[in-house]
């Protein structure tokens, strides 16, 4: 539910919190459907809100710290650059985030399932749009501000029986209960209707779901966030709380459950896009291989070995009694009198016993062949068996590090691979790798002698180091990072602490510096000195 019309409401108030007062310092878009807005807030800190506008598994998150763009991102709505922030707020009806800028500005969020979107309103006017521009600039903006608001509008049927029940009553009977729901209850999607549906017991009546109806409103207005984390699935973003037993990781925050949801979306789909690669490719080669098995048993050497001998038989027997005739001799059938003549194929250039001779050679050869034939056979059915093995590997895998084992498994596997793309597989072997975005890698250390190789022999100067103060533990390294990204920093200090002997503290201090200030220290193997570092308090977590 991170598109659901409560959870973006909360994020909107919690961004008003952070960045009224301060102001926009740029917008820029690094990929086709991401858009970055990068604020100052009024205590001088930066922080960056990422919109993705047309992919269903994300909405919003943020980011601390500012980016360093690439040298293609593209600046977008510049005459906003450099305005104070007035306030956030949520439209009262729509699926929209309102960031009011000084000066009648206003960029609007949009989340509509067809046309989502971020606009920049002058004036009642859209002025510039990250999609569609030429169509919509210029065209008047409707923020529908008038009315009830969803939530009062809630509060309403919640506290009002027969209204519900009116409501519901003429409703479209024949749609399906979630769709229905959805159609009269505001903010309501079919996903929160579902799980409407599941806290009345999935007892359809009215009057169970009115029941349901006010505990889920209490939580809509007050919520839990959190992450849902199954094995094997893809994470589910909440705001209620989540089912008995499931495994979550819960937040202070909307927008801090948000960031989190994104990150292990992005990991979590990057994943299987090398599981879906990895699969193509075992598809593949099962069928090869099923191709190769279907040939050789078509293909009978025992039997050609046979037909040879005979066909040498035969002419050893016709010697002084028949000529070839067009490359052909036609010879009575000494071990089947009472069947036709055989017609054998020769070679003109040779005499019958020569003919003879040549076919004794070509059974020799054929049985020599049934040998090298049945090895053949041998190595494809256990080929066969290892591909299908993978396969079923890959469907049944239940966890992340499942299916990177098995994606680095494929790669290793396969005949040919690129200098570079043998550097990366041995290093995600030598090192756990927990990939923070699609550009972002943490690198883990797995004992005293890999921390060395690593921080060492792997880490470039500008990479980020990281360790637990006062503990021991794994060296880690964050490439692709700078120091100003702390999203991506104080997740990886929360992974590094939960690799150190003081996982089971409540908060830990990890200290992190570029790689460039660590030098070896005397004495044990992984002793280090370090330098200008600096300190993250944090609690430990699992990658």
């Amino acid at each position: 539910m991170h598109r659901n019309y409560f959870a973006l409401y909360h994020a909107a108030q919690e961004l008003h919190e952070v960045i009224a007062g301060g102001y926009l310092f740029e917008i820029h878009s690094q990929d086709r459907n991401e858009l970055t807005l990068s604020f100052v807030t009024p205590d001088g800190r930066h922080l960056q809100l990422i919109v993705t506008v047309r992919a269903q598994e994300f909405s919003i998150s943020t980011r601390e710290g500012l980016n360093r763009k690439r040298r293609n991102a593209a600046a977008i709505m510049t005459m906003a650059y450099e305005l104070q922030v007035t306030g956030v707020s949520m439209a009262p009806r729509d699926r929209e985030i309102l960031i009011a800028l000084e000066r009648e500005h206003l960029i609007v969020v949009r989340f509509f399932s067809a046309d989502t979107n971020v606009l920049l309103v002058h004036e009642g006017r859209i002025v510039d749009a990250f999609k569609d521009k030429r169509v919509l600039e210029g065209t008047p903006f409707y923020s529908g501000a008038s009315g009830e608001t969803v939530f009062r509008s809630l509060e309403l049927l919640a506290g009002d029986k027969a209204h519900f029940l009116a409501r519901f009553q003429a409703s479209d009977a024949s749609a399906p209960l979630d769709r229905r729901l959805a159609s009269f209850l505001p903010g309501f999607d079919r996903a929160l209707a579902r799980k409407l549906v599941m806290r009345a017991g999935g007892d359809p009546s009215p009057e169970a779901l009115f029941s349901a109806l006010t505990g889920i409103l209490y939580e809509l207005a007050s919520p839990s966030p959190c992450v849902i984390e199954s094995a094997g699935k893809a994470p589910e973003f909440s705001i209620l709380e989540p089912p008995e037993g499931s495994e979550s990781s819960r937040f202070e925050e909307v927008l801090e459950a948000l960031s989190h949801y994104t990150r292990n979306m992005h990991r979590f789909l990057h994943l299987h896009a090398g599981t879906g690669d990895l699969r193509k490719d075992l598809l593949q080669r099962i069928g090869r291989t099923e191709r190769e098995i279907a040939e050789l048993e078509t293909a009978d050497p025992l039997e050609a070995a046979g037909r040879y001998e005979t066909f040498g038989h035969l002419l050893t027997g016709a010697i002084g009694k028949a000529e070839s005739t067009s490359g052909r001799v036609t010879v009575p059938n000494l071990f089947e009198p009472d069947t036709p003549d055989v017609s054998i194929a020769v070679k003109p250039e040779l005499n019958l016993q020569q003919n003879a001779a040549w076919y004794f050679s070509r059974a020799a050869r054929s049985r020599e062949k049934v040998q090298a034939t049945e090895a053949r056979r041998s190595l494809l059915d256990a080929r066969l068996r290892s591909l299908r093995l993978k396969l079923d590997q890959l469907e049944v895998a239940q966890s992340g590090e499942e299916l990177r084992q098995l994606i680095g498994k494929g790669k290793q596997s396969k005949e040919k691979t690129p200098v570079q793309g043998r550097k990366q597989q041995d290093r995600q072997a030598r090192f756990r790798t927990v990939p923070l975005t699609a550009d972002i890698t943490l690198y883990v250390g797995k004992d005293a002698t890999n921390n060395e190789l690593l921080t060492f022999g792997h880490a470039r100067p500008d990479d980020i180091w990281l360790h637990a103060r006062g503990a021991s533990g794994s060296h880690c390294v964050l490439k692709g990072a700078g120091m100003d990204q702390m999203s991506e920093i104080r997740r990886a200090a929360e992974i590094a602490a939960w690799y150190s002997a003081a996982r089971t503290s409540g908060l830990v201090p990890v200290i992190y510096a570029l790689k460039k200030y660590v030098r070896k220290a005397r004495g044990a193997t992984g002793s280090v000195i370090v330098e200008r570092e600096k300190v993250l308090m944090v609690r430990p977590r699992k990658e």
